[in-house]
């Protein structure tokens, strides 16, 4: 009996112990510059460029099963603070796609924190689910559903990340840029398997699970400085707006695998155009551009350990109430313009 005992106390302990030194590493790691940590996510990135793997439809333990991601809590995901994949997560959605660094060049704008300057980024580009590819296929038949996760590293702080898709449901091109994406969705017209999706975010114990807030951005500059509750300010809504050049860079029709097509995008491209809604009604307005500061590759690092928290919309509407004013509820709420309803 003492034995037990002694061997429960030392896993307890063990287990204790390996929290408190993660915490200890990732205390050391956020104190390092914006530019020391880019540099070691992209040294991750570039080390290996085989692509991750889709999770296997069935399978066990249930982890490594796609039916997994439906049960599986969003907790972590919106409540994690670090760029490396906690323990026991795997990347069930958007698993296999592109990486690469990127920079916001800005304009003039009235935003706080990342919103005045973001030259240090990560971005992946991946379809939401493995896409049945091929010449015969359709990209809306085909199940292809562009997104991308975007991380800016700050000095001193934890880095800011955002989320962006076009829509929950697939496109009918196979060109990844044909398409605005936002960082907020339509909740309407969802299949499904879709609504199983929406079901599962709802386990991270937001009423806003098609938004992700943007107030960390804002929170805290590239060199680490806060901004106050009084003076911190930041858009309700931002819009990626593919530049010309992008909507027309590869055809509707299936031609090549998307990494061999986000290969072929040079270092110093913009992809998109930034614009960004002020209040929930308010036109978008151009505040900068996304450009790539390196070429794209498949990395097995960005598709199995690239972790990217979401920021739950509760956090910006804390900060700007009157909002729910005019967007109460997810019901009353259209997404404009990238909801069918607007």
């Amino acid at each position: 009996m003492l034995t037990k005992t002694v061997l429960t106390y030392s896993a307890l302990l063990g287990a204790v112990s390996a929290a408190y030194l993660r915490g200890f590493l990732q205390i050391s790691y956020d104190s390092q510059t914006a530019k020391e940590k880019f540099d070691y996510l992209f040294d991750q990135i570039s080390s290996d460029n085989s692509p991750g793997s889709w999770p296997p439809t069935v399978g066990w333990p249930p982890a490594s099963a796609l039916p997994y991601i439906f049960i599986e809590s969003m907790k972590p995901t919106v409540s994690e603070v670090t760029d490396v994949m906690p323990d026991g997560r795997y990347k069930l959605i958007h698993s296999v796609g592109g990486a690469a660094g990127v920079k916001l060049e800005l304009e003039e704008n009235p935003y706080t924190g990342l919103f005045q300057q973001a030259e240090y980024g990560l971005i992946r580009f991946a379809s939401a689910k493995e896409p049945k590819e091929g010449a015969d296929v359709g990209a809306l038949d085909g199940g292809f559903t562009p997104g991308m996760g975007i991380k800016f590293l700050r000095d001193n702080q934890p880095s800011a990340n955002i989320v962006f898709l076009h829509k929950l449901t697939a496109q009918d091109s196979w060109n990844f840029f044909k398409n605005t994406q936002s960082n907020h969705l339509s909740v309407g017209g969802l299949g499904t398997a879709e609504n199983l999706l929406k079901k599962k975010f709802e386990t991270s114990g937001s009423n806003w699970v098609n938004m992700v807030g943007l107030s960390d951005m804002a929170r805290y500059a590239e060199d680490g400085s806060e901004v106050s509750d009084e003076d911190i300010k930041f858009p309700f809504q931002l819009l990626l707006i593919p530049t010309d050049e992008m909507a027309s860079k590869f055809p509707d029709e299936y031609e090549k695998p998307l990494i061999e097509q986000l290969r072929t995008i040079g270092s110093g491209t913009t992809l998109y155009e930034l614009h960004a809604k002020e209040d929930y009604d308010a036109a978008p307005v151009l505040i900068g551009r996304l450009t790539t500061t390196s070429t794209i590759e498949s990395s097995v690092f960005a598709d199995s350990k690239l972790f990217l928290k979401h920021q739950i919309m509760e956090e910006d509407f804390a900060l700007r109430p009157e909002w729910t004013e005019r967007c109460a509820s997810n019901d009353d709420c259209p997404i404009c313009p990238v909801d069918a309803r607007c």
